[in-house]
């Protein structure tokens, strides 16, 4: 373990290294489990800390999104994908201690256990200080992810703006689409959503599909919808 690069990453320095042992020791490393030197209790705390801090900037940074929007981006943000590609981009996993076999067998390449090294990390900080650091740090790793919380709702923007305004009235969306430069008719797109004749959203795209996905999604982020008419 290269403590000095790990704290470097993190932008924290642990007074007990303790807690950054224990949060990079695999379960297959610690056969008798009763001892907590594997990471699992810290996973369960840095996956906690992770929802409150995810939790409560998306609520500030947001405050016109509804429940439902909050918990996708959340949901998106905190994912075993996005955890997993943080932890292997910060160079974690490479310090990850796990039993031969589990070597053996790419236990360092699963998603499972680069999301989870990812959360065992935050909770150590989290044991070795306070919230309030364990807060700053992830709020430091997540910075991009937090900057971008739209797109990873983005993907399924249309069905859930469909969903959204249905549950309204029952009425759902339409949407306008057109050339962005009418001497380029191969895009790219500009969209409108409108819902009840009322523009709700707009986006661009290089296809007329990406532009709609695009523009039910800024209706989703504007929530301009939730005022009935």
């Amino acid at each position: 373990m290269q403590r000095e690069f790990l704290e470097k990453s993190l932008g924290y320095v642990f007074t007990d290294d303790a807690w950054l042992r224990q949060a990079l020791t695999h379960p297959s490393v610690d056969q008798k489990r009763s001892t907590n030197l594997a990471y699992e209790r810290l996973e369960f705390l840095g996956d906690a800390v992770l929802e409150l801090v995810v939790s409560r900037e998306l609520f500030t940074q947001y405050p016109k999104a509804d429940e439902g929007l909050l918990t996708k981006m959340r949901a998106g943000i905190v994912s075993r994908q996005n955890l997993a590609q943080l932890c292997v981009e910060l160079g974690w996993i490479e310090h990850l201690e796990m039993s031969p076999q589990l070597e053996k067998n790419g236990g360092r390449q699963t998603l499972s256990v680069q999301a989870n090294t990812f959360e065992s990390v935050i909770g150590a900080v989290m044991m070795d200080s306070n919230y309030n650091a364990a807060r700053k740090v992830s709020l430091h790793l997540l910075k991009t992810s937090l900057e971008k919380a739209e797109s990873f709702v983005q993907v399924n923007s249309k069905g859930a703006l469909l969903e959204r305004l249905q549950a309204e009235d029952g009425c759902g969306p339409t949407y306008k689409v057109c050339l962005v430069d009418e001497a380029k008719p191969a895009g790219p797109f500009r969209a409108y959503a409108f819902w009840h004749e009322m523009e709700v959203g707009e986006g661009e795209g290089p296809s007329k599909h990406k532009a709609e996905m695009a523009a039910a999604a800024d209706a989703l982020q504007k929530t301009l919808w939730k005022v009935k008419k």
